[in-house]
């Protein structure tokens, strides 16, 4: 930069310099400092004016003299407006002893015929210490992350990210992020990298298709990926990418796609292929027992008996295992449930002996909740505790309240228990607590617990102990997630 004479004055100048809202010094080839602006003074702690005529090197660090010096004479030999230590982190020292990171720019002055430098300095200690904290999260993060420069190569990554991978830390700082993609993919990606650069959003990546990364051992494996663009200067961006291995989620739904396609096709085949030939039996058998004189055979007409038995009891089976495949789906109609209503409700429905004694203790509250999946559970589980119990009378309690994100349904009775050896098989499809059982199929607490898990809600069961009797607890979600509601469905 250069003015010529009577152009500009020494007054105007070193005014306008004042004016710079960036630390300003002015310095000469000797290294003496000849102004320094109130910004310069405050970022290093200085007293107004006192900064002029000392060294440029009262505020360098004293490990950075000696290049220090050998640069300065350089500079001048060849000045040039440019940025100063480019790629380095540079400090400043204050008056007070304590150094500051600091961007530099120096740009040469002749001031009416002397060799000089405006010397720009930008306190980056608010940035360095986002950085830090950056760093730190990065560090903490269950996921993996990395940092990518504008070149694509890998600036940082965190621990997790090395374990998804297979690599140590030292082998993907500097790698190309294009490395960690299958080879058929990173042409693609350089183009990708590229337009994503030109308009950078924080987004997911790839929505709606499977993206996969490459392991170290050569394997692939599936990923979700955020990224983040973080400007980290005026003219420096970085892209931040956070990086899931969904390999273990992937493998659950493909185990439960199959498993729902197999409930499927029983459905189908218990449905159609048993139910047909054992209605073709049935109608054969009535017509076998109208066209024989079954009172002059009553042996025959025993055995005829037991068949029909038999294949009510059969019927009877496959239409529980349909009960028990069609609880897995999850019903998505929310509808407005007064709970105590619907608990009055459940009790009115079921045939209660006169000798029993239910008492209902819920508020008079009323929430958005899907109906009918609830119900069913809370008829079975009264419908349970007055079948199963030993005595000609019973006292049941229903009750519920709210907790946190849940409604809690209790169904307590005080009838004869369960046995502990029981009580983790209870819920398993046709168990029942004792082989003694009254009546009982073994699928109602079986669908039961189907139907709470589907809908996001848990159901368990505890000892009344010293008390007798056992009390059902259904945990039933006050709000609609959309991890167990598909509201589209």
């Amino acid at each position: 930069m250069h003015f010529e004479k009577g152009t500009i004055s020494s007054a105007s100048f070193l005014q306008l310099l004042e004016s710079i809202p960036v630390a300003t010094l002015l310095v000469n080839r000797n290294g003496e400092i000849r102004f320094a602006n109130s910004e310069a003074e405050s970022l290093l702690g200085y007293e107004p004016k006192t900064l002029i005529d000392n060294s440029i090197e009262t505020v360098i660090p004293e490990r950075f003299l000696t290049k220090h010096r050998h640069y300065v004479s350089s500079y001048f030999d060849t000045p040039a407006k440019r940025k100063m230590g480019f790629g380095q982190t540079l400090y400043a020292t204050r008056k007070d002893g304590k150094e500051i990171p600091v961007e530099i720019g120096l740009n040469p002055f002749d001031l009416e015929g002397n060799d000089s430098v405006i010397v720009s300095l930008v306190d980056l200690s608010v940035r360095q210490e986002a950085t830090r904290i950056l760093i730190n999260s990065v560090a903490l993060a269950p996921y993996g992350v990395l940092l990518i420069g504008q070149n694509g190569n890998i600036l940082h990554v965190n621990e997790a990210l090395c374990k998804s991978f297979g690599y140590i830390e030292s082998e993907l700082i500097g790698m190309s992020v294009e490395s960690l993609l299958p080879e058929r993919y990173r042409p693609h990606h350089k183009s990708l990298r590229a337009s994503y650069s030109q308009t950078p959003i924080m987004r997911t990546m790839g929505e709606g298709r499977d993206l996969t990364a490459l392991h170290k051992d050569g394997r692939e494996f599936p990923v979700e990926i955020g990224l983040s663009p973080i400007d980290v200067g005026p003219e420096d961006r970085i892209i931040l990418v956070s990086l899931t291995d969904i390999t273990k989620r992937t493998r659950l739904e493909m185990a439960l796609k199959e498993t729902n396609k197999n409930l499927e096709e029983f459905t189908y085949v218990a449905s159609h292929d048993l139910r047909s030939p054992l209605r073709g039996i049935s109608d054969l058998l009535t017509w076998i027992q109208e066209d024989i004189d079954l009172d002059a055979n009553p042996e025959v007409a025993k055995n005829l008996n037991r068949i029909a038995i038999r294949i009510d009891k059969m019927e009877q089976l496959i239409a529980n295992l349909l009960t028990y495949a069609r609880a897995g789906r999850a019903s998505t109609t929310l509808e407005e449930v007064n709970i105590r209503h619907l608990i009055e409700e459940v009790i009115d429905f079921i045939d209660v002996p006169t000798s029993f004694d239910i008492e209902c203790i819920a508020e008079s509250v009323t929430l958005s909740l899907i109906l009918t999946p609830l119900e069913t559970i809370l008829r079975n589980l009264l419908s349970n505790a007055i079948k199963h119990h030993d005595k000609e009378s019973g006292r049941i309690q229903v009750s519920c309240e709210l907790e946190g994100n849940f409604c809690i349904f209790k169904v307590k009775d005080d009838g004869p228990g369960i046995p502990a050896s029981a009580m983790k098989r209870i819920f398993n499809l046709f168990q029942t607590a004792t082989a003694s059982e009254r009546g009982g199929t073994g699928i109602g607490l079986s669908v039961s617990r189907r139907l709470a898990e589907v809908h996001g809600a848990n159901l368990s069961v505890t000892s009344n102990q010293p008390d007798e009797g056992v009390t059902f607890e259904l945990r039933w979600p006050r709000f609609v997630r959309k991890d167990t509601h598909d509201l589209k469905a």
